[in-house]
C-alpha cells in the first residue's frame, strides 16, 4: 500500500512540476523589451514579499506575495506572470532560528513544487481575468475589471489550495475531506479580505506613478510586518514559558507526566464543540496546561505516594488550586487564567473545593477543565489504581452530570468523543 501511495505521490509531484515549468516557458514567449524591466522589478518584489512572510506556529504563512501576483496579472495580463510567481517561490530566503534558509541549503523539490503551484494557479487566474474582461467589460474600477479581479482570487484560491491539499492527502494517505480544517478556510478568508485590495492598490499605484512609487509603498508594509513579527515572537515566548511551567509540574509529579497536555487537548475540543470563541479557547488551553501548577507547593512525599492518601494528606492536596491561582495572579495577563484554575475542582452541585460554589458561580472554563481532568485521570494509570476503559469512564461522567459536572460540558465531551470515533472509522 505504501509503495502504491509513494508512486502516486511521485507521479503527482512530477505532473505539477511539468505543468509549472511549461507555464513558465510559455511566459518567456510573451517577454518583450518593453516589459522585461517591469518583469524583473515584480520578480524582485515577489521574492522580497515571500522572504518576509511570517510563519505561524500552525504552519500557515502570512505573506503578501499573492498581492504581488494579483497585481502582476492586472498589469501584464499575459502568461508572463508565471515567471514572476515561479521565481518568487524558488529564490526567496528566510531566517529560521538565526540561520538563513535559501535555495542552496533547502529542498529544491519543495521550492520547485511551490513555484509550480503558484505559476499554474496564476496562469489560469490570468485566463479567468481575460475572459471576464471580455464578458463583463462594463464593470471597471481604475481601468481594471472588477469581475475579473474576483475571478483571479477565486481561481487562484481554488487551484493553489487544491494542489497543496492533494499533496498533503497523498503524503499522509488521507482523503482530502480529512485534510481540510478550519485553518485552511481561515487562510482563504485572509486572501479574500486582505490580499485582494493590496494587489489592486499595487497595480493602481504602478499604473499611475510607476515602480518607484510601488517601492515606497512597500516600505510601510515591511515596517508593519516587523511590528507583527515582534508580536508573534512575544506570543511564541509566552507559549514556550507556559510549556516550561507544565514540564516543571510533570517533573514534580512523576505519576501524571503528560497529564496536563492531554487535559488541554480534551478541553480545547470540548470548548470548540460548545461554540466558544478563540479568546476563550486560548485561555482554556493555557489554564488546562497549568491547572496543576499549584502542586509545586505540595510535598513530594504526598504527590508521589504509591497508595491512597490519608485524610490529612488529601486536605493538603486540595490546596493546590488556590496555590496555583496565587502563583499565576502575580503574572501579567494571567489573572483570568488564575481564576479558571482556582475553580477547576468546584462541583456543579456546590460540593467541590476550594470555595464550595456551584452552578453559574463557577466559570464555564473551569467546568470544562474539570471534566477533561476527570476523564484523563480515570483513563490513565495512577499509583493507587490502574486505568479504566474509556467506555467505563464515560458512563461515570454521565452519571455525574448535574452533580459533579455541568450538563452542557458533559454533552460537549460526548459529542467530541462521538466525532472522534466517527472520523477514526472513516479514516480506516
Amino acid at each position: 500500500m505504501m509503495e502504491k501511495t509513494s508512486l502516486k505521490l511521485k507521479v503527482y509531484i512530477s505532473f505539477i512540476l511539468l505543468l509549472g515549468i511549461c507555464s513558465v516557458i510559455l511566459g518567456f514567449g510573451y517577454l518583450t523589451r518593453e516589459n522585461i524591466t517591469t518583469l524583473l522589478f515584480f520578480t524582485v518584489l515577489g521574492i522580497i514579499a515571500e522572504s518576509v512572510a511570517i510563519r505561524m506556529s500552525n504552519g500557515i504563512a502570512i505573506s503578501v506575495s499573492l498581492g504581488v501576483g494579483l497585481s502582476a496579472v492586472l498589469i501584464f495580463q499575459s502568461p508572463v506572470v508565471c515567471i514572476i510567481s515561479f521565481f518568487s517561490m524558488l529564490l526567496f530566503f528566510e531566517s529560521v532560528d538565526g540561520k538563513v534558509i535559501h535555495i542552496f541549503n533547502s529542498s529544491i523539490i519543495k521550492r520547485l513544487f511551490s513555484g509550480s503551484a503558484f505559476a499554474i494557479s496564476l496562469f489560469f487566474a490570468n485566463v479567468g481575468y481575460d475572459i471576464s474582461t471580455k464578458l463583463f467589460w462594463k464593470f471597471q474600477f481604475q481601468g481594471y475589471n472588477i469581475i475579473g479581479i474576483l475571478m483571479i482570487i477565486l481561481i487562484f484560491s481554488i487551484l493553489d489550495t487544491g494542489i497543496f491539499l492533494t499533496l498533503i492527502s497523498l503524503i499522509e494517505n488521507k482523503t482530502i475531506h480529512n485534510v481540510v480544517n478550519e485553518e485552511t478556510w481561515l487562510a482563504l478568508l485572509v486572501d479574500f479580505i486582505a490580499i485582494t485590495p493590496l494587489g489592486v492598490i499595487i497595480a493602481v499605484i504602478f499604473s499611475n506613478y510607476g515602480m518607484f512609487a510601488v517601492a515606497l509603498f512597500f516600505g510601510p508594509l515591511l515596517l508593519a510586518r516587523y511590528s507583527f513579527k515582534l508580536y508573534i515572537d512575544m506570543k511564541r515566548m509566552y507559549s514556550e514559558t507556559i510549556v516550561a511551567l507544565s514540564n516543571a509540574i510533570d517533573a514534580k509529579d512523576q505519576y501524571t507526566c503528560g497529564h496536563s497536555h492531554r487535559v488541554a487537548d480534551y478541553a480545547v475540543e470540548i470548548a470548540k464543540h460548545m461554540g466558544l470563541n478563540e479568546t476563550q479557547i486560548d485561555k482554556i488551553r493555557t489554564a488546562a496546561i497549568l491547572h496543576d501548577i499549584g502542586k509545586i507547593g505540595i510535598d513530594d512525599i504526598i504527590l508521589n505516594k504509591p497508595g491512597k492518601l490519608e485524610e490529612v494528606e488529601y486536605v493538603e492536596i486540595k490546596k493546590h488550586p488556590e496555590i496555583g491561582a496565587n502563583i499565576l495572579m502575580q503574572v501579567a495577563n494571567l489573572s483570568e487564567v488564575a481564576m479558571i484554575i482556582k475553580h477547576h475542582h468546584e462541583r456543579y452541585d456546590g460540593l467541590g473545593y476550594p470555595e464550595g460554589i456551584g452552578e453559574d458561580l463557577v466559570p464555564i472554563e473551569s467546568y470544562i477543565i474539570s471534566v477533561s481532568d476527570a476523564f484523563d485521570a480515570m483513563t490513565s494509570d495512577r499509583p493507587y489504581r490502574a486505568a479504566i476503559d474509556n467506555d467505563v469512564a464515560i458512563r461515570i461522567i454521565i452519571s455525574e452530570s448535574g452533580k459533579q459536572f455541568k450538563p452542557e460540558v458533559v454533552k460537549a465531551l460526548l459529542q467530541y468523543i462521538d466525532y472522534k470515533e466517527e472520523h477514526l472509522v472513516y479514516a480506516s
